[in-house]
């Protein structure tokens, strides 16, 4: 979560939305508490019936969904991601450089 969090601080005044999706059972008090707790402030949903997660097709936790401008999924990790990686970044920059649709 720290480079999640991170990732956010970084790309927050661009076109980069990073967001989380909780299927937390426990609700917005627990997450919220959470969140507060450890000193984040990235944008979260709450998604206890997994609504969400089932039309992405999730299958583990944590998952990541990279979309483009176009709202199109295109690229999808599984497990903990390193979103301090150059090469991450980079992979986003090329994204912003092309065009939207």
């Amino acid at each position: 979560m720290p480079s999640v969090q991170r990732a956010y601080d970084a790309w927050k005044n661009t076109d980069v939305v990073v967001l989380l999706i909780s299927i937390d059972g426990g609700g917005e008090k627990t997450v919220k508490a959470f969140l507060t707790e450890h000193g984040y402030t990235v944008p979260s949903l709450l998604d206890p019936r997994m609504e969400v997660a089932r039309k992405f097709g999730v299958r583990a936790v944590p998952t990541t969904y990279v979309m483009n401008r176009a709202g199109r999924v295109v690229a999808r990790g599984f497990g903990l991601i390193d979103f301090d990686s150059r090469a991450f970044g980079r992979y986003l920059q090329t994204l912003l450089a092309q065009p939207p649709g």
